[in-house]
């Protein structure tokens, strides 16, 4: 199997996992346990918090370990649900922050994409009222892999009284994220993105908000229960093992826009995307049968965003920036560390065979 869908979620470092088998007294008490298996399991997560403050560029007391970007998502959007408020996010959004939304209290004011995929900083700016109170954007679009200018954003928004949030669950690793920087009050990420175990994620938070969870005292009584510590402990090595791999990935993404022989468009701006996520529109075949075709020959990628649950779906993004009958032959790609040049090959040869074969040229 050949697997191009690490945007949906990465495949796992075997050799962390290996490493904790091996070593499980440093994970496997109660990390609020007082005995020495309880005080290694915190040393641990401790340790693993502080290396992911240091990559972010704040201080541990700023970092909340939750279940994942959607919990931390639904967690900010839910701390401005009030009819007297305007939250501003775009079209293109991932669905933890466009569902709840959904269901929020608050006059929500959606902004469309332009064509290449970027939001325009300057109509989010014209779109604030006196009452905005939230704005929540990614930082790269899970389909499409477009950067957004958040930075920008975050300039001028941080002499306001708006809370910024950046999701940047597909950013981390993949382009460089500063929080100061970026000028954020909050941002969000999940480990299983990078190679580390699912469930598990993290929320840099500038200033504390409501708890997410009222139980015990875990992440300084922002949000109780037992903590997850192989989870931190994964997170935290993917991280680095990200960064190392990341010039790695794009030479693949190369590799395969170079090896593609019939017509095809990119969706999106390529020079302006993270290294891992291609977004192509292939105009010879809808994407319900190059996604079966694909899998049949032993290469699985997606259409769209993962939570549609089980269905090909498709894109809202590619529907939002072009229109529903290019989102109809539109394929996400994304790339990831265990991916070979030889894999590449073979996958868009598949692609390139299927044309070859067909009626398509004619």
């Amino acid at each position: 199997m050949i697997y191009l869908d690490y945007a949906a979620t990465s495949l796992k470092r075997v050799e962390l996992i290996e490493y904790i088998m091996n070593n499980m007294t440093d994970f496997d008490a109660n990390a609020d346990s007082i005995h020495k298996m309880g005080r290694l399991a915190k040393k641990t997560l401790e340790n693993s918090r502080h290396e992911i403050a240091k990559f972010l560029n704040t201080s541990d007391d700023r970092i909340v370990f939750t279940s994942g970007a959607s919990e931390s998502n639904n967690y900010i959007i839910n701390n401005f649900s009030d009819e007297n408020y305007d939250i501003i996010t775009s079209k293109i959004e991932h669905p933890s922050i466009l569902n709840p939304l959904d269901h929020n209290k608050s006059n929500v004011i959606l902004i469309d994409a332009q064509q290449n995929g970027v939001l325009d900083c300057d109509e989010i700016i014209r779109n604030i009222t006196p009452n905005t109170k939230l704005i929540i954007l990614q930082h790269v679009n899970n389909e499409t892999g477009v950067i957004q200018p958040v930075k920008k954003l975050g300039e001028y928004l941080k002499d306001t009284e708006i809370w910024y949030h950046i999701d940047a669950t597909q950013s981390v690793g993949h382009v460089d994220v500063d929080v100061e920087d970026l000028h954020c009050d909050s941002l969000s990420f999940s480990g299983h993105k990078l190679g580390g175990l699912n469930g598990f994620g993290v929320l840099y938070i500038r200033k504390d908000l409501d708890n997410l969870i009222y139980a015990g005292e875990q992440e300084n009584y922002r949000r109780g229960g037992t903590s997850f510590v192989m989870g931190a402990f994964t997170l935290e090595k993917s991280l680095q093992k990200s960064v190392e791999e990341r010039e790695y990935i794009a030479n693949l993404k190369k590799i395969f826009i170079e090896n593609i022989h019939f017509d095809y468009e990119i969706n999106g701006n390529v020079d302006n995307s993270a290294s891992h996520i291609l977004n192509l529109y292939i105009p010879f075949e809808k994407n319900d049968f190059l996604l079966t075709y694909l899998d049949m020959h032993g290469v699985c990628v997606s259409a769209g965003s993962a939570c549609s649950a089980g269905s090909i779906t498709n894109s809202h993004v590619i529907e939002n920036m072009y229109d529903a009958q290019r989102a109809e032959h539109s394929v996400r790609f994304s790339f990831g560390f265990k991916n070979t040049e030889e894999e590449i090959l073979k996958a868009v040869n598949v692609l390139n065979d299927l044309y070859e074969k067909g009626k398509y040229n004619g």
